[in-house]
């Protein structure tokens, strides 16, 4: 397998990972130049334990903390409209990204636009979004990525507590999607020796702990965390492939990624013909979380989206072809990935 000689690797200036880290925020914020924090975070965030936390230690140091809390799942660029908006309001000189990949995602967007230093601190263990330079929005409805460094972040925060309340279905969805990246990173076209270490590490500690992450075993999240940082480490510097192209159509009506994911994993792996032992593994593991795996769509209109994405294509080992995608999405309708093989169905 070929791999890049020279490369540039991008990460954050300083990237804090343990039990109570989050203590470390504020000292953070000073370290930074900041006064006026504004957390980006989704409303459901706020009810939980971590938020108030956070907000309870930025203003034990007497900061001026505001808060934007309308991201949604797969947010749009107009959310990120409104939070920067927001952000110019209340005059912050900090950005703080609080959830998900999706709120990281708009705070990164909003720093990045305003020149902003910023701070992820992730509450679940799969995105990756803290330790990457790529902001994914939704477009016109359709997903879109930004990339550059002005989306990296200055500092991560990844404490494992935060994700200790993560429903069973998130730890699934997410550790999924962290799986994905630490395959595809490994084997996509741009992937060099540092960061396919970092893809087999994450690989291997996802495949020992997912499992038991799902029953909420405190060792296996705190794996989980430190899986999903170094996968993101690995594709945000090397990309990732054609699961990620097939699952944005998906997730542009309404699957959630880390399911969508789910759902083109194993099609990718096979077409790009992967090791057999590692599909089987892969296979194993997707069984054990019962998302779900079966989408109907019409294969036409999806693979027309995917032969525009040339970012991810161009990264994939092998050439796709249209008719190789309206395939894939013909199996996963069938319930190929669940064990059925979409060709033996009967006709009617």
């Amino acid at each position: 397998m070929k791999i890049t000689m020279s490369f540039d690797f991008l990460v954050p200036q300083r990237l804090h990972f343990g039990w109570g880290v989050l203590a470390l925020t504020g000292e953070e914020v000073i370290r930074l130049g900041g006064e006026k924090p504004l957390i980006v975070t989704s409303k459901g965030m706020v009810k939980r334990a971590g938020f108030s936390e956070l907000v309870r230690l930025l203003r034990d140091r007497n900061m001026d903390v505001a808060v934007f809390n309308k991201v949604e799942p797969e947010p749009s660029l107009e959310t990120a409209g409104r939070c920067l908006r927001s952000a110019k309001e209340c005059g912050c000189d900090i950005i703080i990204g609080l959830g998900g990949g999706s709120a990281m995602d708009v705070a990164k967007k909003v720093a990045g636009d305003l020149g902003l230093p910023k701070i992820m601190i992730p509450t679940t263990a799969g995105t990756g979004s803290e330790v990457t330079h790529e902001v994914v929005l939704k477009v016109g409805g359709k997903k879109k990525a930004f990339v550059g460094e002005e989306f990296l972040a200055d500092v991560a925060i990844i404490d494992p507590e935060l994700m200790l309340t993560m429903p069973r279905v998130l730890v699934a969805s997410s550790g999924i999607d962290a799986l994905a990246h630490a395959i595809e990173s490994y084997y996509c076209k741009r992937a060099n020796e540092l960061t396919r270490a970092l893809s087999r590490r994450a690989y291997q500690l996802i495949c020992k702990n997912l499992e038991k992450a799902l029953v909420h075993d405190k060792t296996a999240i705190y794996n989980m965390a430190l899986a999903s940082t170094m996968a993101g480490m690995a594709f945000g510097n090397s990309g990732t492939t054609l699961c990620h192209a097939l699952s944005y159509p998906l997730s542009n009506k309404g699957v959630p990624h880390g399911i969508a994911v789910a759902m083109t994993l194993i099609p990718a792996l096979e077409f790009n013909q992967v090791n057999k032992e590692l599909i089987r593994k892969v296979k194993a593991l997707l069984k054990a979380t019962g998302l779900p795996l079966r989408y109907e769509g019409d294969p036409y209109e999806m693979a027309k989206e995917v032969m525009e994405d040339e970012r991810h294509l161009s990264n994939n080992p092998k050439e796709v072809e249209f008719e190789d995608i309206v395939e894939i999405y013909k199996k996963i309708a069938g319930g190929y990935c669940e064990g059925r093989d979409v060709e033996r169905r009967p006709r009617t």
